[in-house]
């Protein structure tokens, strides 16, 4: 499996489920273990709701398989007002995505806010 997954939902809690759902189907393909599926399920959820803080009409994301890295951004369909928030650093979003994660980035693209995300498809 090598062809990206794109996916988008409207900016509401409800529906972000969805996106885990996709994040986990793409993780069983790729044969990760339940472990690392749950993994991807959950910076999936902790970056939606970051992203959720800001208004928005949609979350897109994009799923990039590989075979030995999943990169996953999530994009949020707004102005780029303040984004990365300031408190970051110290919330308990940033220590789940950074712990789950071999690396996180808030980034401002044209497209809007967004968190990018990569981790192995193997755990250390």
């Amino acid at each position: 499996m090598s062809a990206d997954v794109t996916v988008t939902i409207p900016a509401r809690p409800d529906f972000v489920r969805l996106l885990r759902a996709v994040v986990a189907s793409v993780g069983a393909r790729l044969d990760l273990t339940y472990d690392r599926i749950d993994d991807l399920r959950m910076v999936v959820d902790e970056a939606s709701a970051q992203l959720l803080r800001v208004p928005a009409q949609s979350l897109t994301m994009r799923v990039t398989p590989g075979e030995r890295m999943v990169i996953v951004v999530l994009t949020d369909a707004s102005p780029n007002g303040a984004w990365p928030p300031g408190d970051l650093e110290n919330s308990l979003a940033w220590r789940v995505l950074s712990g789950l994660a071999d690396e996180v980035r808030f980034e401002a693209t044209e497209e809007g806010p967004a968190v990018r995300i990569e981790m192995a498809t193997r755990a250390p």
